[in-house]
């Protein structure tokens, strides 16, 4: 009887490449640890600017008749007789809002009242200007003009000043050259707030690239004008400012 034996030769141990494998394997490790840090933290950043208080508005034209047809703002919309302008306002945060618009030389735009309001949290809707205030957009063919629309902090140092001042260019007949020396400390207010760049979150307010038309079916219709409302952040240290310029809606606009 014949027996056969076969012996299976052991390399031996290689510790230079255990030791390469472990640290290559290692490294791989942290490297997924990394991402998953950077990942993670990411997503807390984007957390955190949604927790952020926001403001939002949305400016619309209205027509006055049995249509009351109502469409977003656009500087280069056609005046039409008996139409307005009409501000809408919003907040997740309570705030305060001033909007005015200036010429450059620092007078008010097409005769437009600036206004103040509280706006109320949870996204409370507000309308401005408050009634007899308008905003005629049937003859507004003046000269070029910024629309400033200021998100102010409920303890804001600047809030007084801007109650008291926005309140005494509210009456309809008021002395054109006080009215003048008002728009011009107005335009001071204004200034000082958004020249401070450190201190305030800033931006410019573009127009709806879609528009559309509404027509009012009588007193329950809504304009769904948060479908083109723009938002900007603010907090309690930093004033959330928009800012709409006719001369760059000009240039932005096609040309005929």
């Amino acid at each position: 009887m014949e027996f056969s034996l076969q012996v299976t030769r052991i390399e031996p141990f290689n510790r230079r490449a255990f030791y390469l494998r472990r640290a290559s394997m290692n490294r791989t490790v942290c490297l997924l640890l990394a991402i998953g840090t950077f990942l993670f933290g990411a997503g807390g950043l984007k957390a955190a600017d949604a927790d952020q208080p926001q403001g939002r508005i949305c400016l619309s034209i209205v027509d006055s008749g049995s249509s009351a047809k109502e469409e977003p703002f656009r500087m280069s919309a056609t005046t039409r007789p008996g139409s307005t302008v009409k501000a809408y306002v919003d907040a997740s945060d309570k705030c305060f809002v001033l909007v005015a618009a200036l010429t450059k030389d620092g007078k008010l735009a097409n005769g437009w009242r600036p206004q103040l309001s509280e706006v109320p949290a949870e996204f409370e809707e507000v309308q401005l200007p408050k009634a007899p205030v308008t905003w005629e957009w049937s003859s507004a063919k003046g000269p070029p003009f910024d629309l400033y629309v200021l998100f102010l902090p409920p303890d804001s140092k600047d809030i007084e000043e801007a109650k008291k001042l926005v309140a005494a260019m509210q009456a309809p007949k008021i002395d054109d050259r006080l009215l003048a020396m008002q728009a011009n400390k107005l335009r001071e207010l204004v200034g000082r707030i958004t020249n401070e760049k450190e201190k305030v979150n800033q931006a410019p307010l573009a127009e709806p690239e879609v528009g559309g038309v509404f027509r009012g079916s009588g007193v329950d219709a809504i304009f769904p004008w948060r479908q083109f409302a723009q938002s900007i952040e603010f907090d309690e240290s930093r004033p959330g400012v928009l800012i709409l310029s006719s001369e760059s809606a000009a240039k932005d606009s096609p040309a005929p």
